[in-house]
């Protein structure tokens, strides 16, 4: 046998060039699955664009911050001679409620634009409590108070979707909200009414109440500005996310939930009384995510990334059916069944939007595995290896898909399945003779189907 004769046998026969084009082959086949990738993130952003649109029109995230009550003074400062100097400019003490109990009960619905699904909320918020008179002499002490301009302030951060005109009865009486605070030193968005406290002149505690319809998408959160702050929520939604400084005693349903916070003001880092905005004030805020768990366009990128494991372990089976069964595959037959397993999740995503998740999963995955197995039973010209080919690739696609269901479990069931793939490979493996170049078939078994 000559020189090129052996060199021909060996590129036909040796396992080791073999690997080193499915290898190659597997390289080429990342750019087809970056162009998937990045075609579920634009879907993706597309439908971040559509929940965005929605949430200008239906309502933002709420936050309420309040009420509060806010005294206007003039700072002063000591002169040379230690008079008191008053200056022109105007800052702000803001007094917090002795107590507050806040009760909201949301109710969730669905909104679509285009092919997207949004979850928006409406919610009756009802704030009631007392308030304790301020204290003039605090304010004095920085300055001149301006009692006659102090006013009372709740924070409402989009306000342009509120049902209803705002009326807060304080001690029996009503006065109207208007839109805007004077100074957005601490609330930067809601509704604002001027409190003459020098005609109020109410001594020792006033209770205050107001309720109000208020709409919004993914979240609603509150600040603990009570000296005692007490929040009961509900609503239909089975999977809230408890986000903030705080975390309430709750109970969850498959379509409901009920939570309930109760806060000192011991429990946060700002005092009753201040001026400017104190340290922790915003980072105390706490309240509910409207939280989706796993959305559609998560799980198909979720698959996406175990495309290469597919690939890999599908091109494992042509590479010991190959070896161990003296079946010649074509670099070309191993291109396309490659390209087959990457347009699994072009159809995956296809499907998803019209679908949802779970059919097209089952949809693309039965159209993949037809055409991958019509095809390689014309490879194999064997049965019962085209059968073992077809059996193969259902328990692969069927085992990502139970990972991807999964939440906590995910990267145990993934690395114990893992782990049984490579000692099934090395037991299918173990009688290839590698260090014999010319032909690794030598002592030959069979892939039992």
């Amino acid at each position: 046998m000559s020189s090129w004769e052996r060199f021909q046998k060996f590129l036909h026969e040796s396992a080791t060039i073999k690997l080193f084009v499915i290898g190659f082959i597997i390289l080429l086949l990342l750019i087809p699955l970056t162009f998937v990738t990045s075609l579920v993130r634009e879907r993706q952003q597309r439908q971040d664009e559509a929940i965005d649109e929605i949430s200008r029109t239906w309502g933002r995230d709420q936050t309420i911050t309040g009420p509060m009550i806010t005294i206007p003074y003039q700072p002063a400062s000591k002169g040379v001679n230690g008079e008191r100097i008053i200056a022109n400019e105007k800052n702000y003490y803001h007094f917090l409620p002795d107590e507050l109990n806040i009760q909201s009960e949301l109710k969730t619905e669905k909104r679509s634009r285009g092919i997207f699904d949004v979850i928006v909320y409406s919610t009756e918020i009802k704030l009631s409590g007392t308030f304790r008179r301020p204290d003039l002499s605090i304010v004095e002490n920085a300055g001149l108070a301006l009692p006659e301009n102090a006013f009372i302030s709740l924070g409402i951060s989009d306000l342009h979707n509120l049902a209803d005109l705002l009326v807060l009865d304080w001690g029996g009486e009503q006065l109207a909200l208007s839109p805007g605070v004077e100074h957005a030193e601490v609330i930067e968005s809601g509704v604002s009414v001027p409190l003459n406290l020098t005609t109020h002149t109410d001594t020792g505690t006033v209770n205050f109440s107001i309720t109000f319809h208020l709409r919004g998408s993914r979240s609603i959160h509150f600040v603990p500005v009570g000296k005692e702050t007490e929040v009961q929520m509900s609503g239909n939604w089975g999977s809230p996310s408890f986000q903030g400084a705080f975390f309430p005693e709750h109970e969850v349903t498959d379509d409901s939930f009920a939570a309930h916070w109760k806060m000192i003001y011991l429990n946060r880092t700002y005092p009753q009384q201040f001026s400017g905005i104190p340290a922790g004030f915003y980072e105390s805020e706490f309240g509910m995510d409207l939280y989706v768990p796993v959305t559609d366009y998560q799980k198909n990128e979720r698959s996406a990334k175990y495309a290469v494991l597919i690939i890999a372990l599908t091109f494992m089976v042509f590479f010991f059916v190959q070896v161990l069964n003296r079946v010649r595959i074509h670099g070309i037959q191993f291109l396309l069944v490659g390209l087959a397993l990457c347009l699994f999740y072009v159809l995956l995503l296809s499907f998803t939007e019209h679908i949802g998740f779970n059919p097209a999963y089952i949809i693309a995955a039965a159209m993949t595995i037809a055409l991958v197995g019509y095809y390689v039973k014309a490879i194999f010209k064997n049965r019962k290896l085209s059968m073992f080919n077809f059996l193969f690739l259902v328990l692969v696609y069927g085992f990502v898909f139970v990972i991807i269901q999964m939440q906590e479990y995910a990267l145990l069931v993934g690395s114990l399945g893992l782990f049984l793939v490579l000692a099934v490979a090395m037991y299918l493996s173990r009688n290839i003779t590698w260090a014999d170049e010319l032909g690794g078939a030598d002592q030959r078994g069979e892939v039992q189907a």
